[in-house]
């Protein structure tokens, strides 16, 4: 059974840390263009949707929640897994940060801090909460640093055999860099792999663009040709600058690149396509 949350004026993450359950806590953000849920079948394991008939109401269910919220398109659906049932909460997708002059997506600069996590596997409620030491953290080096805006992401690390540092993931997103020679390289483990993640590399096996499974190497960015993030919010969003909790530490990185934008136009081609 599911259940809509009929509070459309809540943030998702207001609508996941008010809730109440004594079982569950698991959850995903989808994206739902003309009455199609993007990626469903990924939802649905990451739901542990039981089975194909479960499966099939509850995406009724979404798709009624999102008719009655009479939002404009694109829509983002929350759906909370509690006690045996799901929340499912609805809101306008929020828009991203454009570039007027290109109108492309403004690039962030991200700060690499954090462990990775324990549970790295399940997009579980929890993580909100431990997220935020991380979150404040960011913001007061941002300060600290007189940067024009905050951190637009925070990088999950961890420590090489051989030395280095390897970049795991963002709080909310995957992580990309681009090698000079034309290698896509994003971590595999100790990862949650998101959606727009999956999206990308079926992306780059149709425009051919070879792939790396493993963590990228901090040491390594002054020969990135470019590094973005992905989410079902933000698709592909590139970074500009990388900080660490060093002071004399910042790597810029180039925030234009033909190879990201194509990888960008395919995966919102896959999102606006009708179903098949």
């Amino acid at each position: 059974m599911a259940v809509a949350e009929p509070q459309p004026q809540q943030t998702p993450r207001e609508f996941l840390t008010s809730a109440r359950w004594t079982r569950g806590g698991e959850y995903t953000c989808l994206r739902v263009v003309n009455q199609r849920i993007s990626m469903w079948d990924f939802h649905q394991r990451r739901l542990l949707v039981p089975d194909a008939a479960a499966g099939d109401l509850l995406e009724q269910e979404i798709l009624a929640a999102v008719d009655s919220a009479h939002l404009d398109a694109p829509v983002m659906v929350t759906v909370l897994c509690a006690d045996n049932a799901y929340r499912i909460h609805v809101c306008k997708m929020p828009s991203l940060r454009m570039d007027v002059a290109s109108g492309n997506v403004q690039p962030i600069s991200v700060l690499v801090h954090g462990r990775p996590r324990t549970n790295a596997h399940v997009k579980h409620v929890q993580w909100i909460q431990d997220r935020a030491p991380l979150e404040s953290h960011a913001r007061a080096r941002a300060t600290a640093l007189h940067l024009p805006e905050p951190f637009g992401e925070v990088l999950l690390h961890a420590a090489s055999t051989d030395g280095t540092t390897r970049l795991l993931e963002g709080l909310i997103t995957n992580f990309f860099v681009l090698e000079n020679h034309g290698t896509l390289v994003t971590a595999d483990a100790d990862i949650l792999p998101g959606s727009t993640r999956a999206l990308v590399l079926e992306a780059c096996s149709r425009l051919r663009i070879p792939v790396r499974l493993e963590a990228p190497c901090l040491q390594d960015a002054a020969t990135w040709s470019a590094a973005f993030v992905t989410s079902v919010v933000k698709i592909i969003v590139p970074v500009r600058a990388l900080y660490t909790d060093e002071d004399d530490f910042v790597q810029t990185i180039p925030s234009s690149s033909p190879i990201v934008s194509n990888l960008r136009a395919a995966v919102l081609a896959d999102l606006q396509a009708p179903p098949t």
